[in-house]
């Protein structure tokens, strides 16, 4: 099998999906590919900067919805980011590590806070809202992930929690939040 960076990151998304993030090693990862380790360090330098690139992979599928109001467009947004993430186990926390390294390249901040400002919000106020979305769509989602995997290895039984439901009144509350500032910007 060749060894191009697709075709790795198709790997390490099939890894994750297969079984879980602790066991993605770029050791496994080659093995998967049929190749050696060091072909993989080819194209990654290491080990975050490949789930950086992994990262930006799961989120490149998500388009930025052309012709809706700005806060239809951000609450498609939001969930079709979660749709992408709970279709891959432990992607949440693949995201979460690759904003929180830098390595990231494809910015779902930026790209929620240039929908947020066209839509009247101030930069502080949009670039809030974008920072809002980000954390309730992956730390909702990494605690989804890790109950369900929690779940399937019999540690814990079911949580009861509706975690959809919790997304939907979560972003609810952001967007509120978001109009009533765009009309009313000086706090008033």
């Amino acid at each position: 099998m060749s060894d191009t960076r697709s075709e790795i990151l198709a790997a390490a998304r099939g890894i994750l999906t297969e079984h879980s993030l602790a066991d993605l090693t770029m050791r496994r990862l080659a093995t998967e590919v049929g190749v050696s380790p060091n072909a993989i360090y080819w194209h990654f330098a290491d080990k975050q900067t490949m789930l950086a690139a992994l990262a930006d992979d799961l989120l490149t599928g998500v388009p930025v919805p052309d012709e809706l109001p700005w806060d239809e467009s951000l609450a498609m947004m939001a969930r079709q980011v979660r749709q992408v993430l709970l279709a891959v186990p432990d992607s949440a926390e693949v995201v979460s590590s690759a904003w929180a390294s830098g390595l990231a390249r494809n910015d779902l901040a930026t790209r929620l806070a240039a929908l947020a400002q066209a839509g009247g919000l101030e930069a502080a106020a949009a670039a809030g809202t974008a920072t809002a979305l980000c954390q309730l769509i992956v730390g909702l989602t990494i605690e989804e992930q890790t109950r369900a995997q929690m779940e399937r290895l019999g540690v814990t039984g079911p949580s009861g929690r509706d975690y959809s439901g919790e997304f939907t009144a979560a972003l609810q509350v952001i967007l509120a939040g978001a109009r009533a500032i765009r009309s009313d910007p000086g706090g008033s």
